[in-house]
Protein backbone atom coordinates (compact mmCIF):
# COMPACT_ATOMS: atom_id res chain seq x y z
CA UNK A 1 0.00 0.00 0.00
CA UNK A 2 3.01 2.40 0.87
CA UNK A 3 4.88 1.61 -2.42
CA UNK A 4 0.71 2.47 -4.57
CA UNK A 5 0.59 5.56 -2.53
CA UNK A 6 3.97 6.93 -3.25
CA UNK A 7 3.25 6.32 -7.00
CA UNK A 8 -0.04 8.05 -6.57
CA UNK A 9 1.47 10.94 -5.12
CA UNK A 10 4.49 11.38 -7.56
CA UNK A 11 1.91 11.02 -10.15
CA UNK A 12 -0.01 13.79 -8.98
CA UNK A 13 2.80 15.94 -8.47
CA UNK A 14 4.69 15.56 -11.78
CA UNK A 15 1.00 16.62 -13.15
CA UNK A 16 0.86 19.85 -15.25
CA UNK A 17 -2.02 21.23 -16.00
CA UNK A 18 -3.14 23.19 -19.14
CA UNK A 19 -5.81 25.23 -17.32
CA UNK A 20 -6.08 25.73 -13.61
CA UNK A 21 -8.89 27.70 -11.82
CA UNK A 22 -9.91 27.09 -8.27
CA UNK A 23 -12.05 30.09 -6.64
CA UNK A 24 -12.12 28.08 -3.57
CA UNK A 25 -8.32 29.20 -3.53
CA UNK A 26 -8.80 32.62 -4.39
CA UNK A 27 -7.58 32.23 -8.21
CA UNK A 28 -8.40 35.34 -10.42
CA UNK A 29 -10.54 33.97 -13.09
CA UNK A 30 -7.95 35.36 -16.04
CA UNK A 31 -6.50 32.41 -15.19
CA UNK A 32 -8.84 30.58 -17.65
CA UNK A 33 -7.56 32.54 -20.90
CA UNK A 34 -9.17 35.02 -22.65
CA UNK A 35 -12.47 36.91 -21.45
CA UNK A 36 -14.66 37.72 -24.29
CA UNK A 37 -17.69 40.26 -22.97
CA UNK A 38 -20.41 41.24 -25.39
CA UNK A 39 -23.26 43.11 -24.94
CA UNK A 40 -24.29 43.09 -28.35
CA UNK A 41 -22.90 40.39 -31.07
CA UNK A 42 -19.94 41.00 -32.29
CA UNK A 43 -18.73 44.14 -30.19
CA UNK A 44 -16.39 43.28 -27.58
CA UNK A 45 -16.31 44.89 -24.40
CA UNK A 46 -12.43 44.77 -22.78
CA UNK A 47 -13.81 45.67 -19.01
CA UNK A 48 -15.89 45.04 -16.62
CA UNK A 49 -18.72 46.77 -16.46
CA UNK A 50 -21.91 47.00 -13.31
CA UNK A 51 -24.27 45.21 -16.38
CA UNK A 52 -21.47 42.64 -17.84
CA UNK A 53 -19.02 41.35 -16.02
CA UNK A 54 -16.78 38.10 -14.63
CA UNK A 55 -15.09 38.81 -11.29
CA UNK A 56 -14.26 36.48 -8.15
CA UNK A 57 -17.43 36.55 -5.79
CA UNK A 58 -19.61 34.68 -4.27
CA UNK A 59 -22.49 32.76 -5.16
CA UNK A 60 -26.06 32.89 -3.37
CA UNK A 61 -25.07 30.21 -1.44
CA UNK A 62 -21.81 32.30 -0.20
CA UNK A 63 -19.44 30.15 -1.67
CA UNK A 64 -16.82 31.34 -3.36
CA UNK A 65 -17.15 31.35 -7.23
CA UNK A 66 -16.40 33.26 -10.87
CA UNK A 67 -19.49 34.87 -11.04
CA UNK A 68 -20.73 35.26 -14.64
CA UNK A 69 -23.17 38.04 -14.95
CA UNK A 70 -25.26 39.94 -18.18
CA UNK A 71 -28.24 41.93 -18.09
CA UNK A 72 -31.14 41.11 -20.40
CA UNK A 73 -30.03 41.71 -23.54
CA UNK A 74 -26.71 41.13 -23.17
CA UNK A 75 -25.36 38.12 -25.68
CA UNK A 76 -22.04 36.79 -23.92
CA UNK A 77 -20.09 36.97 -20.59
CA UNK A 78 -17.29 33.70 -21.13
CA UNK A 79 -13.76 32.80 -20.79
CA UNK A 80 -12.16 31.65 -23.86
CA UNK A 81 -9.61 28.68 -23.13
CA UNK A 82 -6.35 27.83 -24.73
CA UNK A 83 -6.63 30.65 -27.02
CA UNK A 84 -4.44 29.36 -30.44
CA UNK A 85 -2.83 26.37 -27.84
CA UNK A 86 -5.13 23.44 -28.71
CA UNK A 87 -3.58 20.63 -31.32
CA UNK A 88 -4.90 17.89 -33.53
CA UNK A 89 -4.88 14.21 -32.52
CA UNK A 90 -4.43 15.11 -28.74
CA UNK A 91 -6.86 14.15 -26.03
CA UNK A 92 -7.96 16.72 -23.91
CA UNK A 93 -9.51 16.92 -19.86
CA UNK A 94 -11.90 19.22 -19.39
CA UNK A 95 -13.24 19.52 -15.59
CA UNK A 96 -15.76 22.22 -14.93
CA UNK A 97 -17.80 22.97 -12.04
CA UNK A 98 -20.47 24.87 -12.44
CA UNK A 99 -24.06 26.41 -10.85
CA UNK A 100 -27.07 28.54 -12.99
CA UNK A 101 -28.99 31.02 -10.90
CA UNK A 102 -31.68 30.98 -14.28
CA UNK A 103 -32.27 28.21 -16.68
CA UNK A 104 -32.91 29.78 -19.57
CA UNK A 105 -34.01 28.58 -22.97
CA UNK A 106 -31.04 28.92 -25.80
CA UNK A 107 -28.11 29.56 -22.98
CA UNK A 108 -24.76 27.66 -23.71
CA UNK A 109 -22.73 27.42 -20.44
CA UNK A 110 -19.66 25.76 -22.33
CA UNK A 111 -18.80 25.26 -26.01
CA UNK A 112 -16.35 23.85 -28.19
CA UNK A 113 -15.52 26.73 -31.30
CA UNK A 114 -14.14 26.62 -34.20
CA UNK A 115 -11.97 29.18 -35.50
CA UNK A 116 -10.91 27.85 -38.64
CA UNK A 117 -12.69 25.20 -40.59
CA UNK A 118 -16.49 26.73 -39.80
CA UNK A 119 -15.38 28.91 -43.17
CA UNK A 120 -14.99 26.25 -45.28
CA UNK A 121 -17.52 23.97 -44.37
CA UNK A 122 -16.81 22.85 -40.75
CA UNK A 123 -18.69 22.87 -38.12
CA UNK A 124 -19.30 26.28 -36.34
CA UNK A 125 -19.71 24.71 -32.62
CA UNK A 126 -18.54 20.87 -33.20
CA UNK A 127 -19.69 20.66 -28.82
CA UNK A 128 -21.94 22.13 -27.00
CA UNK A 129 -23.72 22.51 -23.81
CA UNK A 130 -27.05 24.04 -23.89
CA UNK A 131 -30.02 24.57 -22.28
CA UNK A 132 -33.12 23.36 -24.03
CA UNK A 133 -36.55 23.29 -22.69
CA UNK A 134 -35.65 23.21 -19.33
CA UNK A 135 -32.73 20.71 -20.34
CA UNK A 136 -29.57 20.43 -20.56
CA UNK A 137 -28.30 19.07 -24.00
CA UNK A 138 -24.77 17.69 -24.69
CA UNK A 139 -24.37 18.59 -28.66
CA UNK A 140 -22.85 17.83 -31.20
CA UNK A 141 -22.41 19.14 -34.87
CA UNK A 142 -21.51 17.21 -37.42
CA UNK A 143 -20.59 20.05 -40.14
CA UNK A 144 -21.33 23.69 -41.17
CA UNK A 145 -24.64 22.61 -43.22
CA UNK A 146 -25.80 20.74 -40.21
CA UNK A 147 -27.78 21.61 -36.58
CA UNK A 148 -26.29 20.97 -33.51
CA UNK A 149 -27.90 17.44 -32.03
CA UNK A 150 -28.52 16.43 -28.62
CA UNK A 151 -26.33 13.32 -27.88
CA UNK A 152 -27.15 13.58 -24.26
CA UNK A 153 -29.86 15.36 -21.74
CA UNK A 154 -30.33 15.56 -18.37
CA UNK A 155 -32.82 17.81 -15.80
CA UNK A 156 -31.37 20.77 -14.60
CA UNK A 157 -32.13 23.11 -11.43
CA UNK A 158 -31.46 26.76 -10.61
CA UNK A 159 -28.44 27.24 -7.45
CA UNK A 160 -27.29 23.28 -7.50
CA UNK A 161 -23.83 22.38 -8.23
CA UNK A 162 -22.85 20.65 -11.13
CA UNK A 163 -19.48 18.77 -12.30
CA UNK A 164 -18.93 18.22 -15.89
CA UNK A 165 -16.02 16.06 -17.14
CA UNK A 166 -15.78 16.53 -20.98
CA UNK A 167 -12.67 14.59 -22.90
CA UNK A 168 -11.74 15.13 -26.08
CA UNK A 169 -9.85 13.59 -28.81
CA UNK A 170 -8.98 16.43 -31.32
CA UNK A 171 -9.30 14.22 -34.64
CA UNK A 172 -10.88 13.25 -38.01
CA UNK A 173 -12.95 11.83 -36.83
CA UNK A 174 -12.52 11.89 -32.97
CA UNK A 175 -14.00 10.98 -29.81
CA UNK A 176 -15.74 12.17 -27.29
CA UNK A 177 -16.49 10.63 -23.25
CA UNK A 178 -18.74 12.67 -20.85
CA UNK A 179 -19.01 12.52 -17.21
CA UNK A 180 -21.70 13.98 -15.26
CA UNK A 181 -21.73 14.52 -11.48
CA UNK A 182 -18.26 11.84 -11.14
CA UNK A 183 -20.30 9.14 -13.65
CA UNK A 184 -18.94 8.14 -17.18
CA UNK A 185 -22.45 8.87 -19.07
CA UNK A 186 -23.81 6.61 -22.19
CA UNK A 187 -24.78 8.49 -24.79
CA UNK A 188 -28.37 8.65 -26.27
CA UNK A 189 -27.61 8.81 -30.07
CA UNK A 190 -25.56 5.71 -30.15
CA UNK A 191 -25.99 3.78 -27.08
CA UNK A 192 -22.26 3.92 -25.77
CA UNK A 193 -20.39 6.12 -23.74
CA UNK A 194 -17.60 7.35 -26.73
CA UNK A 195 -19.04 9.31 -28.88
CA UNK A 196 -17.26 9.14 -32.53
CA UNK A 197 -17.31 12.68 -33.82
CA UNK A 198 -15.07 15.26 -36.05
CA UNK A 199 -14.13 17.45 -32.92
CA UNK A 200 -11.62 19.30 -34.49
CA UNK A 201 -12.55 20.42 -38.00
CA UNK A 202 -10.04 23.38 -37.97
CA UNK A 203 -8.99 24.43 -34.66
CA UNK A 204 -11.12 24.39 -31.81
CA UNK A 205 -10.97 25.94 -28.23
CA UNK A 206 -13.24 25.65 -25.35
CA UNK A 207 -15.69 28.71 -23.79
CA UNK A 208 -16.72 28.83 -20.81
CA UNK A 209 -19.55 31.03 -19.24
CA UNK A 210 -22.76 32.62 -20.06
CA UNK A 211 -23.35 32.78 -24.61
CA UNK A 212 -26.79 33.54 -25.78
CA UNK A 213 -30.13 32.95 -23.57
CA UNK A 214 -30.42 37.06 -23.55
CA UNK A 215 -33.91 37.26 -23.26
CA UNK A 216 -33.33 37.33 -19.31
CA UNK A 217 -30.53 38.51 -17.17
CA UNK A 218 -28.39 35.65 -16.66
CA UNK A 219 -25.61 34.68 -13.95
CA UNK A 220 -23.52 32.03 -13.56
CA UNK A 221 -21.24 30.41 -11.26
CA UNK A 222 -18.20 28.52 -11.62
CA UNK A 223 -16.17 26.65 -9.02
CA UNK A 224 -13.39 24.70 -10.78
CA UNK A 225 -12.34 24.79 -14.15
CA UNK A 226 -9.05 21.93 -14.77
CA UNK A 227 -7.94 21.41 -17.99
CA UNK A 228 -5.24 18.66 -18.34
CA UNK A 229 -3.80 15.67 -20.71
CA UNK A 230 -5.04 12.76 -18.38
CA UNK A 231 -7.54 11.92 -16.65
CA UNK A 232 -6.48 12.36 -12.83
CA UNK A 233 -6.00 15.78 -13.91
CA UNK A 234 -9.64 16.76 -13.11
CA UNK A 235 -10.89 13.83 -11.28
CA UNK A 236 -11.78 16.67 -8.41
CA UNK A 237 -13.24 19.21 -10.97
CA UNK A 238 -15.55 16.60 -12.67
CA UNK A 239 -16.06 14.72 -9.55
CA UNK A 240 -15.01 11.72 -10.48
CA UNK A 241 -13.74 9.90 -7.49
CA UNK A 242 -13.26 5.83 -8.11
CA UNK A 243 -8.80 6.45 -8.28
CA UNK A 244 -8.14 3.31 -6.44
CA UNK A 245 -9.34 1.20 -4.25
CA UNK A 246 -7.81 2.49 -1.09
CA UNK A 247 -9.97 5.60 -1.36
CA UNK A 248 -6.70 8.03 -1.85
CA UNK A 249 -7.71 10.76 -4.69
CA UNK A 250 -4.90 13.19 -5.67
CA UNK A 251 -4.64 16.52 -6.64
CA UNK A 252 -2.48 17.56 -9.74
CA UNK A 253 0.14 20.19 -8.47
CA UNK A 254 -0.96 23.78 -8.77
CA UNK A 255 1.03 25.46 -11.90
CA UNK A 256 3.57 27.79 -10.94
Amino acid sequence: MKVVLLFLFATAALAKLLVDFSAAEGDNPSVIGLRNLEAARSVAQSNNTADLYIELGKDPRNVSAAHFHRIKGDIRAEYHALNKKTVANTTYYIGYAFSLAQIQQSLMIWQFKEYVANSHGGANIPLAMEIVNGRLEFQYQASNGTGRIAQWSTSIVANQTYRAGIVINTSTPGWVQLYWDGTLQTFNTTGSKKLIATTFPGRADPKFGAYRGEAVGIDTFVYDIRIGTQLDDIRAAAGINNLTACGFHPKPARRV
